[in-house]
């Protein structure tokens, strides 16, 4: 009788504990599955603004702050409101995380995903090559005609193109470069209009026939892009020095808008005489324009790039 009176008392006790296990479990699942659509639900705009390097790295140190004050009250937070506030202090910690993850996933994608592209197609490549490790199994005796057909059709798939990977993260990086540039009003775009910038480097990374075509554009778009943007950086600068020092415009030979305009291109034509492929010049434009931009920062109105473009 002793023993049948432990058992109705352990095995509800082990029933509970099971029963909570489960529940734990499948709320986290619910909670990771409602980050992943609340994160999808953004949309791109959202996306680029909850995924910039500043806005994860606040993110980071209020989860982890949140976290080490939970986990240190628990108990008191137990006693004094009961377990159902805790319970909804924890669901909110696991959306957060999962939240946090989906928002680090797409930082490195978007930082990284060229490379972890690259390295990917190098090992299917690869494992195509092999066989996956396999041994090529031995020609048996076959119709010269069945034989040919199948040749020709094994042939046809392997020349089919694979499907290209697009970089969601980089390519929603670009736009909103993009977007920030039209809403300057920069005259370093191809376009005037709002969204046509974007829309035709899509068009051409929609048009890749390969995955390597598709990561070269890629890589050229976003570095052409960066030198429209250091180039709308050194244009602002020199606006704000013509606001600060009225005399500086009036002084000048030509027009100080067009002066500068000029001066970019004719720099570029002298940096390109230098020889080198696309890849060397565009560098070279690059640090030439981080010169200049560094250079306009520390010295103003005195900067040797006055003299040159205004001729003062």
């Amino acid at each position: 009788m002793f023993v049948n009176q432990v058992r109705s008392v352990v095995v509800p006790k082990e029933c509970t504990r099971q029963s909570m296990t489960i529940i734990r479990y499948f709320f986290t699942f619910l909670t990771f599955i409602a980050a992943n659509s609340f994160f999808h639900f953004l949309g791109i705009e959202g996306t680029a603004i909850m995924t910039t390097g500043r806005n994860i790295l606040l993110f980071a140190i209020l989860l982890l702050s949140l976290t080490f004050l939970v986990r240190r009250n628990r108990f008191r937070l137990n006693q004094k409101f009961g377990f159902r506030l805790v319970f909804i202090i924890y669901i909110f910690l696991f959306f957060s995380i999962s939240l946090f993850g989906c928002c680090l996933r797409t930082y490195f994608l978007s930082h990284f995903g060229l490379y972890l592209l690259d390295v990917f197609s190098f090992f299917v490549v690869l494992s195509v090559g092999s066989g996956g490790g396999q041994p090529l199994p031995l020609p048996g005796p076959s119709n010269p005609s069945n034989s040919s057909s199948e040749d020709s059709f094994e042939l046809q798939v392997l020349s089919e193109p694979w499907p290209v990977t697009h970089n969601v993260g980089y390519e929603t990086s670009l736009r909103n470069r993009f977007l920030t540039l039209e809403n300057e009003n920069s005259p370093f775009l191809l376009s005037e209009e709002r969204g046509e910038n974007w829309a035709e480097v899509k068009t051409q990374l929609d048009n890749c026939p390969s995955q390597r075509e598709y990561n070269r554009l890629l890589e050229f778009e976003n570095r052409d892009l960066r030198i429209r943007e250091l180039r709308h950086s050194c244009y602002s600068q020199f606006q704000l020095l013509f606001t600060d020092h009225p005399a500086l415009a009036e002084n000048a030979d030509s027009n100080p808008q067009e002066a500068l305009l000029d001066f970019f291109e004719e720099k570029r034509d002298e940096l390109d005489r230098e020889g080198g492929n696309v890849l060397v010049k565009d560098l070279r434009e690059l640090r030439f324009l981080e010169q200049l931009s560094d250079d306009l920062q520390i010295y103003g109105i005195n900067s040797v790039y006055i003299n040159i473009i205004f001729g003062r």
